[in-house]
């Protein structure tokens, strides 16, 4: 009555009011579907043969029906040398971010040496305990009469501002090791034991001999990482239960047994996740046996010598489950869609994937549309396919160069001679990059005359990088090919440019005519094309290469 009334009271004071649902009820004859048969180590070190499936059928540790399920240890074999007791770890298959589970049972197992839990716990290959957390929602020791429940946690996750009588009525915060109260759910907390987490002591008669005399009781948890973040507990002995239902309202219930705050101030809801429930029975190990002397040093055993010898004193250790129900509540239940939809659904990258697929297909189609009448310009000037086919191996490799008023041929070895009848169609490829060359270079420009008005055109382009060859040079006569006819031009020592050029940008240097034909880097001439085809020098208007 104490607390309900205290509960009625803070009632008005809670940040929200949930209501759940039932979504699972899994107490039946296919209990065990649900559940994985752990059959490893025991991560505790305790004096344990956790059995398979099989096994656990076989030696009739385990049944279900439509009532209950029961779930023992082996109490008839004496073990020999360091074999650990057969029992029962079963874990659910499915994993849980939030809600509410109530689990009714009528006996619990009790005896020295003994350490039965019913918890929760999340990892997976990636993220390896305690990474996503342990909530254990009840476990006891030995025949102790009370459960404690206890949460173990990575770093950052402190209970200071949690305080008993206010937040939760029970016994009380679980002792550290300098008596102080165990608030820090970290496993490796300064002034704890180690792997002791923050824990809180339920009710006198919520677990041991008591708890089964008085027939059992309800254990109910809580996991609000969303709405209010905060776990609870509450214990009902057998008859005292509230209306729990398909919508129970976990805010009329009462001040719970046990609290924990997920304020990210204190302990972020993100050290709890994917969860899976877990029941099992272990014996001794890092709990039980550092703590058996003192509650039962009448034995004049060992645990583990008591544990493998005494196997009729177990007979008592098993569970008796009534009812075991989870509900979830809408904002969780959202939170997780939203969670799997965002880690399911790359529909969206795929989106953006495929869009940037398809831009690029488009430019690339463009590209070649718009540029395939100058290649097929270049397959006659180079001999040579634009598709890569049937080089000619007396015309220097080819490329686009990019230019203001269209793309020119350019010599990607400048180095190599190239044909004087090739000398207006090739000029020396731009050393560096810049987006504006980029751009230049995937868009289609025609070989229209320039704003100028002019009819002819400098051979190569505009936009040179600084220090790349720009213009062409005749050497002197002596340096052509005897079966050439032209004779060689007079070169001007001071040659003037026309006033039309005048405000021409310096191109800078470009290949001159060398010998036997070749280009060579000499001079500072520019040459260009007459409307006739032929090749004249720019400053004095001689003709270089006849028209064709």
């Amino acid at each position: 009555m104490f607390r309900l009334t205290v509960g009625l009271v803070l009632l008005p004071l809670s940040s929200a009011t949930l209501r759940y649902h039932k979504v699972e009820s899994l107490v039946g004859p296919d209990f065990f579907d649900y559940w994985k048969f752990y059959s490893g180590p025991d991560p505790t070190h305790g004096t344990v043969k956790f059995t398979t499936r099989g096994e656990s059928w076989t030696r009739r540790l385990v049944s279900s029906s439509s009532e209950k399920v029961v779930i023992s240890v082996d109490n008839t074999t004496v073990l020999q040398g360091n074999e650990g007791r057969p029992a029962v770890r079963i874990e659910s298959k499915k994993s849980y971010n939030g809600g509410l589970f109530v689990l009714k049972l009528d006996h619990v197992p009790t005896a020295c040496g003994a350490w039965p839990a019913f918890w929760m716990f999340g990892d997976d290959a990636q993220h390896s305990w305690p990474r996503w957390g342990e909530y254990d929602i009840l476990e006891s020791i030995h025949m102790l009469d009370y459960a404690t429940t206890t949460l173990h946690t990575r770093d950052s996750c402190d209970q200071k501002a949690v305080n008993e009588g206010i937040d939760f009525i029970g016994q009380g915060w679980a002792a550290g090791t300098a008596s102080n109260k165990a608030k820090n759910c970290w496993v490796k907390a300064p002034q704890q034991y180690d792997n002791q987490g923050c824990g809180q002591k339920l009710p006198k008669g919520s677990f041991g001999p008591a708890f089964n005399r008085a027939g059992g009781g309800t254990f109910v948890a809580e996991w609000d990482p969303i709405v209010n973040k905060r776990l609870r507990t509450w214990f009902f002995p057998a008859g005292q239960e509230p209306e729990i239902g398909d919508r129970p309202e976990p805010d009329l219930w009462g001040v719970p047994n046990s609290f924990f705050t997920l304020n990210e101030k204190w302990c972020t809801a993100a050290h709890f996740k994917n969860m899976r429930m877990v029941f099992d029975t272990t014996f001794c190990g890092d709990y039980a046996g550092a703590s058996f002397n003192g509650y039962c040093g009448w034995t004049n055993m060992k645990c583990e010598a008591y544990v493998r010898s005494k196997p009729n004193d177990f007979s008592n250790a098993y569970w008796s489950i009534q009812r075991l129900d989870v509900y979830e509540n809408d904002a969780v239940m959202a939170a997780e869609s939203k969670q799997m939809a965002l880690g399911s659904s790359s529909l969206p990258g795929l989106g953006v994937v495929f869009l940037l697929l398809v831009s690029v297909l488009a430019i690339g189609l463009f590209y070649f549309q718009c540029s395939q009448r100058r290649l097929e310009a270049m397959q006659n000037a180079a001999k040579t396919s634009y598709k890569g086919n049937q080089v000619n191996v007396d015309s220097p490799p080819l490329g686009l160069s990019p230019g203001r008023r269209g793309r020119e041929l350019f010599l990607k070895d400048r180095t190599e001679p190239v044909s004087p009848s090739r000398a207006s169609d090739v000029e020396p490829v731009p050393q560096g990059w810049t987006w504006h060359r980029v751009w230049l270079m995937m868009c289609c420009t025609s070989d229209a005359p320039s704003q100028t008005g002019a009819t002819s055109r400098p051979v190569g382009y505009g936009d040179v990088a600084p220090g790349s060859p720009g213009g062409m040079n005749i050497a002197n006569s002596s340096m052509y090919d005897v079966s050439n006819p032209l004779p060689p031009p007079a070169v001007s020592s001071q040659p003037s440019m026309s006033p039309a050029l005048t405000n021409q940008p310096s191109l800078g240097r470009m290949p001159s005519l060398g010998h036997q034909g070749s280009l060579s880097r000499q001079g500072s001439g520019v040459l260009i094309r007459q409307p006739s085809g032929a090749l004249v020098r720019q400053d004095t208007g001689v003709v270089v290469v006849p028209a064709p």
